[in-house]
């Protein structure tokens, strides 16, 4: 992935929260990691703060990096509203080399699959596994691939919703098209923005998003110096199966024996079945 020459978040950053009014669903998963693990926290990818924000409220110390000013520009008015304190990095977390350790690093939602090549993807996993403190975790989530990935038939044009928006609507349109011997996929997002006066404003972004396989995830980790210490099908700590909306890997440094061992049972309240 080419170091970007202009923010290309900037012109829809109003609006990705938009997306989210209605999900938290990973952030108590988050916070359960760090009451396991530790509250030194860093997120890449960190966009408008959906997840490091409630994680500082719930006492954790979190530095949150993103390569967008215009994403990071909202996360620091939604800390200020919180008034909580975050740590903002501006930057391409590829290369990423802070000063200190992390209990718990993530990358949310999807992070990863802006990760355009396979070399892009393991810079990214050594980023994670260089900023890991002994005992720590590095967790990744993405997209379960599903058979639309790789079906490279053109799709149409979806209207996901439409929302108020001031004194107007905002409306969200999005085309993917898959392109399955690269294992990407071309997402188009349109906001179409319509005044009190009916007036419409486009904005457009444009972006690429790569499907991974369990198996890839895990051999690139492997290259990175990272094991699979647990994989999850969304954010309940269930095993990952086929037909998962969401694949969530738990990893750990190669060399690291101090981590916790998870145990999707008791992560479920069903303690009482080791007595």
């Amino acid at each position: 992935m080419s170091a970007p020459t202009d923010d290309p978040f900037a012109s829809i950053a109003e609006f990705y929260d938009l997306d989210f009014e209605d999900f938290a669903d990973d952030v108590a998963f988050y916070e359960r990691l760090v009451e396991i693990h530790g509250l030194r926290v860093l997120e890449l990818g960190a966009g408008t703060g959906r997840v490091a924000v409630p994680l500082a409220q719930a006492g954790a110390k979190v530095t949150a990096v993103d390569l967008s000013p215009g994403m990071l520009d909202v996360a620091r008015a939604r800390a200020a509203e919180a008034s909580v304190s975050l740590t903002m990095v501006d930057a391409d977390f590829r290369p990423l080399r802070l000063r200190g350790r992390f209990d718990v690093v993530l990358a949310p939602l999807g992070t990863l699959q802006h990760m355009e090549t396979p070399d892009d993807l393991v810079l990214a996993l050594e980023a994670m596994a260089r900023h890991l403190a002994a005992g720590g975790v590095a967790v990744i989530d993405v997209e379960a691939p599903v058979p639309d990935d790789f079906d490279a038939s053109p799709q149409p044009l979806v209207q996901h919703w439409t929302k108020p928006w001031g004194d107007g609507r905002v409306t969200k349109v999005v085309s993917v098209d898959a392109i399955p011997s690269e294992g990407i996929k071309e997402v188009t997002w349109h906001y179409d923005v319509a005044d009190a006066q009916g007036r419409l404003t486009r904005v457009t972004t444009e972006f690429l998003l790569r499907t991974f396989t369990a198996p890839e995830l895990e051999l690139a980790a492997r290259l990175a110096g990272l094991r699979v210490a647990a994989r999850f099908a969304g954010y309940e700590f269930e095993p990952y199966h086929d037909g998962a909306d969401r694949l969530v890997m738990i990893l750990q440094a190669a060399d690291d024996d101090v981590g916790y061992v998870y145990d999707a049972s008791r992560e479920h309240g069903d303690e009482e079945r080791d007595e």
